[in-house]
């Protein structure tokens, strides 16, 4: 004999009960998944809407800021308001990180945040899966369109162009650069000034016309010395 409810058999409501069960259980177990995409998702246009006000600045003044306000502040040139009031993390309320050539007058910048949920495909096609920028410690950004986002942090070996013999095992191998201003000139760590070529033991870096190409310098001396 069927029990009916209100029109309903009584394995009909257990039917309906037992699924919406499983849809609570089953939202309850991605919604920390759900939320950090949310973030995410924010923390994307934040950025990116930044890189595009910070487009405009140097489409202004000929150069990118030295530096941005805290979060939470209007970024601004003279009388011109780009934003009043500059993104923060959502979930840590903080600036995001913005790292610009060191100069007066900056011809590139790169902007990073920290995406929460890992398994997002464009950490991959940024090339950020080892990290990217200052310390490898973020997994997304933004840059001007000289600059790569991951000049710090290469996960691959960086060619070594070498004119002169290696010296033999046990001996001291120096790091020749071309340096921002132009010439060759030893660093200890050249990954963290984005140094686009190692000479190993080459005092001229190739003859020293490499140099003279601003394209071929490292972006800052940061790596001069440990």
């Amino acid at each position: 004999m069927r029990v009916r409810l209100g029109g309903f058999t009584l394995v009909e409501i257990l039917v309906v009960v037992a699924l919406l069960a499983a849809i609570i259980v089953l939202s309850v177990l991605n919604a920390p998944a759900l939320l950090a995409k949310a973030r995410d998702a924010s923390r994307k246009s934040d950025i990116d809407e930044i890189g595009k006000f910070i487009e405009e600045y140097y489409a202004d003044s000929g150069c990118y800021p030295v530096s941005l306000p805290t979060c939470g502040n209007p970024f601004s040139l003279g009388d011109k308001v780009y934003i009043s009031s500059l993104p923060c993390d959502p979930s840590t309320g903080k600036s995001y990180v913005y790292v610009p050539e060191i100069s007066s007058c900056p011809s590139w910048f790169q902007i990073y945040g920290n995406l929460e949920y890992t398994e997002d495909t464009i950490i991959d096609k940024l090339g950020c899966r080892n990290g990217c920028g200052p310390q490898c410690q973020f997994n997304y950004g933004t840059s001007s369109t000289n600059q790569k986002l991951n000049p710090f942090c290469q996960t691959t070996a960086t060619p070594v162009p070498v004119t002169t013999p290696i010296p033999s095992a046990g001996s001291t191998n120096l790091q020749y650069v071309c340096a921002p201003g132009g010439g060759c000139t030893v660093f200890a760590n050249p990954q963290i000034s984005g140094c686009p070529d190692i000479y190993l033991n080459d005092p001229t870096c190739q003859g020293g016309n490499r140099c003279s190409d601003p394209k071929n310098r490292c972006h800052d001396s940061r790596g001069m010395t440990n």
